[in-house]
């Protein structure tokens, strides 16, 4: 966010100058400092004000060999947490007010901004990554890793902005019976440092520093904390980023009022059917866990709402069963996740309202975040957040008594094309492709409309008393959708392009420690009425991770729909009998 009140609400826009990283001298250490971006000042704001919402948990599974003593297992894990906070800094960056560093009168209180202070010694680094690392057992004989995870959700905010953005728990190793160990570990990261794919990068880095002797990632710190290379790997906010509107001043302002007017005129999408796994009688107030896991974790006052975790996955038979029905509708696989995802809520949606008319059944609505980078050409591997909101997709109601193969084939095709107006093209030359292209949802605008609708988010996602009252609108307001989602999806695609297996040799006899890649699971704090499906393929199968608000939602409702995601590709061969579609 900006440092000052009087900005104009463009001033942001492709501005790199208010967001470049800035020094201070403080004691003995150097502090770099720049304020939030729109799209992490917002997330800050879920984490902030209300008890850690949209906070990522991600557990990290590994396959170890180790012949290490209990004390340099210990060095080894600290030493590789220490070069991972130091190569990947937003890991141990704090969210600050900005008046802290901006010295000016008229720095809203509400402002935020980033401070790192790593450190000028080896020595200095590892005592500060200590401090953000805990071996559970320490406390504990044994952790269930699940149960873990659930309490890590349901408790106080685990993470303090004033101290650190992420957290790592390191759980007790355990045996598998060909001799080796299974080695887990959980961040907890707030959402304003990292999205989906920063957390596979990082990851993957832990596992290569994790492979390394302590010899050489004590040097490996030591290059990691130069001034002049660690200030390059500081990563700027999206904003800062995007292409400047081309064209003089007056054809700006021209292209800036029609991208509000556009968003004031564009059609919104229909109604949609209200997701069917919710209670029937909402909680209003988070249950009290016990205290299982205390003092590792706070349990002194409960979240905002209790969170679920759902982890459900399709075998490869299913997975290539949905390949090839995608591949005869001319559909990616991503849009038959959609599709599928889409399937199963009609289903449920049909069962709870039964004499509801064909003719009066509503659309699944269904809202996804994007990857915003290659629209302004950032083609590093990500090391921050940086996140697009979309208006979502409509896919039309399929009665169940129609076989699941057709009802999947119209509805991935119907999601393929909505889908691929999100993606990143060529400016097309026909005139009808280019009114489409810089159209109210067209890609050539997407960046545009993704800063304003950025600057309206970033402030209601405020407590009403911190509100600045901004809004790029003004006397024309943006047509909103009918309805909320019926729920959210989001796609990583293929997560073996993003982590792999087999990258270490866990027969080499020449080492006393060798750690591989075996499996990731990720989920955040939810939002109110949220159900999140996030899916993926994997060596095995399509699997999806759902963080879900258990305050609003059934739980015997979710698990009939885990049930049915799992077994939904179930039986028949591909191909075989005659669509009804």
């Amino acid at each position: 966010m900006s440092s000052s009140q009087e900005e104009h609400w463009l001033d942001q826009y492709g501005n790199q100058d208010i967001y470049q990283w800035r020094s201070r001298e403080i004691g003995n250490r150097t502090t770099y400092y720049r304020p939030l971006g729109l799209v992490e000042f917002s997330f800050d704001a879920d984490g902030r004000y209300y008890e850690g919402r949209a906070d990522m948990n991600a557990q990290l599974d590994l396959e170890v060999k180790c012949t290490l003593s209990k004390e340099d297992f210990r060095e080894r894990v600290l030493f590789a947490w220490t070069c991972l906070r130091c190569k990947h800094l937003l890991l141990q960056s704090k969210a600050v007010p900005t008046k802290r560093f901006y010295e000016r009168e008229n720095v809203a209180s509400s402002n935020i901004c980033f401070a790192v202070d790593p450190g000028r010694t080896v020595t200095q680094a590892i005592e500060d990554a200590g401090q953000h690392l805990v071996f559970l057992n320490d406390h504990f004989d044994h952790v269930d890793p699940f149960d873990f995870w659930v309490h890590c959700q349901n408790t106080k905010r685990i993470l303090d902005p004033e101290k650190a953005l992420a957290r790592f728990y390191v759980f007790p190793l355990e045996p598998l019976p060909n001799g080796r160990h299974v080695l887990r570990f959980l961040k907890v990261g707030a959402h304003q440092i990292e999205d989906g794919l920063t957390t596979y990068n990082w990851m993957t880095s832990f596992i290569d520093f994790l492979n390394q002797p302590v010899t050489e990632l004590r040097q490996r710190l030591r290059e990691l904390l130069l001034p002049e290379d660690l200030y390059r790997r500081l990563p700027p906010p999206q904003e800062s980023q995007y292409p400047a509107v081309r064209g003089n001043r007056a054809r700006q302002r021209w292209f800036w009022l029609l991208t509000r007017i556009l968003r004031h005129v564009r059609k919104p999408l229909p109604a949609g059917f209200d997701n069917p796994l919710r209670k029937d009688k909402p909680r209003s107030e988070a249950v009290v866990f016990p205290w299982t896991y205390h003092p590792i974790l706070d349990y002194s006052s409960p979240p905002m709402l209790n969170s679920i975790s759902l982890f459900a996955g399709i075998p490869l038979k299913g997975t290539q069963r949905l390949h090839r029905i995608c591949r005869s509708a001319k559909a990616s696989i991503g849009a038959g996740c959609f599709a599928l995802a889409a399937l199963i809520m009609q289903e449920m949606y049909e069962e709870r309202e039964p004499h509801v008319p064909l003719h009066e059944r509503k659309p699944f609505i269904s809202g996804f975040p994007l990857n915003p980078r290659a629209f302004f050409n950032h083609n590093v591997p990500p090391d921050s957040l940086m996140l697009a909101f979309s208006d979502g997709i409509s896919l039309p109601f399929l009665p169940s008594h129609l076989d699941v193969e057709g009802r999947l084939r119209i509805l991935a095709r119907q999601a393929h094309r909505q889908l691929s107006t999100y993606q990143k093209r060529p400016n097309p030359n026909a005139d009808e492709a280019s009114l489409q292209y810089m159209g109210a949802r067209g890609t050539g605008r997407m960046l545009p409309i993704l800063y304003v609708s950025a600057i309206a988010r970033a402030d209601t996602n405020l407590p009403e008393q911190h509100r600045r009252g901004v809004d790029p609108q003004g006397a024309f307001p943006m047509r909103p959708n009918a309805t909320m989602q019926t729920c959210g999806v989001s796609s990583v695609g293929r997560r073996e392009n993003l982590i792999q297996r087999d990258r270490y040799d866990l027969e080499d006899d020449g080492k006393p420690f060798v750690a591989d890649y075996r499996n990731i699971y990720a989920s955040v704090r939810p939002r109110e009425d949220e159900f999140l499906v996030g899916v993926g393929g994997d060596y095995d199968g399509i699997w999806v991770n759902c963080s879900i608000d258990g305050n609003s939602m059934d739980p015997r409702r979710v698990e009939q729909w885990k049930t049915r995601f799992e077994t939904m590709l179930d039986g028949g061969e591909v191909g075989g009998g005659s669509s009804k579609l």
